[in-house]
């Protein structure tokens, strides 16, 4: 279809192509509860609220609605057969909000308390084909002290757009209560951003960059512990380990003395890590990158925009972890500044996946993404968002295949890690062994950058 069919088909009738990233998860989509298009495949991000005042649950049903009518992908469903799968914005409607008050609970228990609802929340299902995929629990301490746990769909939103979806809740709820603010920015829909990829030209020298890049290359495989040919039930859970604080610190000011991020630092930690599993020096793992554009056109926009992007390192020859860090920042300045959609990567290099989708082995991904602690808006209401989760869970939201890490950094100053990973394809204690031994490199990389990282 081309990009002038696709702008008439959405104004006569609310229907516009798959974009390309969605296009990319059709290409995981096996038809089950865990997969991209399933049940499970859902976000879910908890914020405690207190205030001087009581919330009011009307006004904050009345504001969630109003994020409905800002950002069409919340109602955006995907309809069709397979290969003929397109988008279907539907018209706006109410979200379901639960609203329950906690037992008595002491002021220092209510973190953890508050924990365990976010994991009951995320026990959950949400269907793909009722709208608005976005639904709200408010759980109340007392008057002024509550938590509130947003779940959406992963198939509407990624983690900026939740980000975005909280400050403009917060936004609509002080309007409502009678505060005044600045307007919020203008949002571009998620079918402008569907559209905008299309038309925008293909860049030739990053096409070029990636088929040199990943000339021969394949993932990084990570073998199972149990066969896919066994066929057990598919679940999600979800591993959580703790960096202490020092740790994080030393390996911020390795990073900033190298001009590098703390993603760079940490995830050089990761590649090593995969390495020591493997024994492979050609180490190749995925990440994300917001996929929004430079220009910030769509930094406004909810909807699935990050790219699945390959980080190829030959490790071959370091003798210092400060060789893997230059390494590592080198690769991720090059594929960083080539960032295209996903779907244009693999055609340069179509061998990727063989490595990771047989029997006995699988993808992991790692990512470590910042995250806004505060939703700032007007009113009488602070959202803060909950971050320091420590508990492991048996079940989880869906990742597509394999593993998921993330590794980011608690406003205490301590890193905060988690594993999703495939039931079906590891046991608990293979993932808590890799956590442990990623927290032992870290240590080591950010107390004696010089030494050698012990490379097979």
């Amino acid at each position: 279809m081309s990009t002038s069919d696709a702008k008439g088909l959405v104004a006569e009738t609310g229907v516009a192509p798959l974009s390309l990233n969605q296009t990319f998860n059709s290409l995981f989509d096996g038809g089950g509860d865990d997969g991209p298009f399933g049940c499970r495949n859902h976000v879910v991000v908890g914020w405690r609220v207190t205030g001087e005042r009581p919330i009011d649950v009307d006004a904050l049903r009345e504001a969630l609605l109003d994020v409905v009518r800002r950002h069409e992908a919340l109602r955006t469903r995907i309809t069709g057969l397979d290969g003929d799968r397109h988008q279907e914005i539907l018209p706006p409607g109410p979200v379901r909000l639960d609203v329950l008050d906690f037992p008595a609970v002491a002021v220092a228990s209510r973190a953890e308390r508050a924990e365990t609802l976010i994991h009951e929340v995320e026990t959950g299902t949400m269907s793909t084909q009722e709208a608005p995929f976005l639904r709200a629990v408010l759980a109340r301490f007392d008057s002024q002290d509550a938590v509130l746990v947003l779940m959406a769909h992963h198939l509407s939103v990624d983690g900026q757009s939740m980000a975005l979806i909280v400050r403009d809740l917060a936004h609509y709820y002080a309007a409502r209560t009678g505060h005044d603010g600045a307007d919020l920015p203008v949002a571009p829909q998620y079918r402008e951003y569907g559209i905008w990829e299309r038309e925008a030209a293909e860049s030739a020298k990053a096409r070029e960059f990636w088929r040199r890049q990943l000339d021969g290359a394949r993932f990084t495989a990570i073998p199972t512990d149990m066969p896919r040919s066994a066929g057990l039930a598919e679940s999600t859970a979800r591993h959580r380990f703790l960096i202490p604080g020092d740790v994080m610190a030393a390996l911020d000011r390795v990073a900033r003395s190298n001009r590098a991020t703390r993603f760079m630092a940490i995830a050089a930690v990761y590649k090593l890590l995969v390495h020591r599993r493997t024994g492979a020096t050609d180490v190749v793992m995925a990440t994300f990158t917001p996929g929004r554009g430079g220009d910030g056109l769509f930094d406004e926009t909810v909807g699935t925009l990050y790219n699945f992007v390959p980080l190829r390192t030959d490790l071959t020859g370091c003798t210092s972890y400060l060789d893997v860090l230059q390494r590592v920042r080198r690769t991720c300045l090059e594929a960083f500044s080539h960032d295209i959609p996903t779907l244009q990567i693999f055609a340069e290099a179509p061998q990727l996946m063989e490595t990771v989708m047989t029997d006995n082995a699988t993808a992991m991904v790692f990512e470590s993404v910042p995250t806004d602690a505060v939703a700032d808006a007007p009113g009488d209401l602070r959202f803060v968002r909950i971050t320091r989760l420590l508990r492991s869970q048996e079940l989880a939201s869906a990742i597509p295949d394999g593993a998921l890490w993330d590794v980011n950094i608690d406003p205490s100053g301590d890193g905060i890690g988690a594993i999703a990973y495939k039931r079906n394809l590891f046991r608990e204690d293979t993932i808590a062994s890799m956590a442990e031994e990623f927290g032992k490199i870290a240590r080591a990389f950010s107390s004696s950058p010089d030494a050698s990282p012990g490379l097979l």
